[in-house]
């Protein structure tokens, strides 16, 4: 999960302005992710947005599956109150 952090960091660390890493238990298993906040600005103006990405299960590095993604979105949604959740998939 270090390698997948250092990745993610060095893909978009210096795009967002402040980002969290956390854990938490889903069906027994443990899932990384990362909240976070981004200003984009331009024309004189400025928007923020806050999201979550979810890298994988920490046990196994695996992505989540399809019904899995959708459970984790309104659960990480809830707990966070969030509306923009995405699932990062690293190209290797």
């Amino acid at each position: 999960m270090d390698e997948l952090k250092a990745k993610w960091e060095d893909w978009y660390g210096e795009l967002v302005s402040s980002y969290q890493w956390n854990e938490v238990e889903y069906k027994g298993r443990r899932v990384l992710y990362v909240c976070g906040r981004a200003f984009i600005s331009g024309d004189d103006r400025a928007l923020a947005s806050e999201f979550i990405q979810v890298l994988g299960f920490i046990d196994s590095g695996a992505s989540a599956s399809e019904q899995e993604e959708k459970e984790l979105s309104e659960f990480l949604r809830s707990r966070h109150a969030v509306g923009n959740v995405s699932f990062w998939r690293s190209q290797d």
